[in-house]
């Protein structure tokens, strides 16, 4: 069996939303006292209450994961198709 990557991360929600309300204004650390502090301060910079700051955890479980090295001539379609091709299987 492969081994199980595992990702922690904190996210920082802004105005009192939920990461599914946010859209792509959060923020994203990987302990809780980085969340905090940096959701504190990118609050004041954009103007929003830093006491509406919401922090949520979501673990992330990797089954299997690739990656392959890309130029600026890359054809991005090749890349994801061979990606997928290599993950039929699973």
């Amino acid at each position: 069996m492969q081994q199980l990557e595992h990702h922690n991360e904190y996210i920082v929600t802004f105005e009192g939303t939920t990461p599914d309300q946010a859209g792509s204004r959060y923020f994203i650390a990987h302990d809780y006292a980085t969340a905090q502090t940096v959701g504190t301060q990118l609050a004041y910079q954009y103007g929003f209450d830093p006491n509406e700051n919401r922090i949520f955890y979501r673990i992330l479980i990797t089954v299997a994961t690739n990656t392959v090295e890309v130029g600026q001539d890359t054809n991005y379609e090749e890349v994801i198709q061979q990606i997928n091709d290599e993950f039929k299987p699973l």
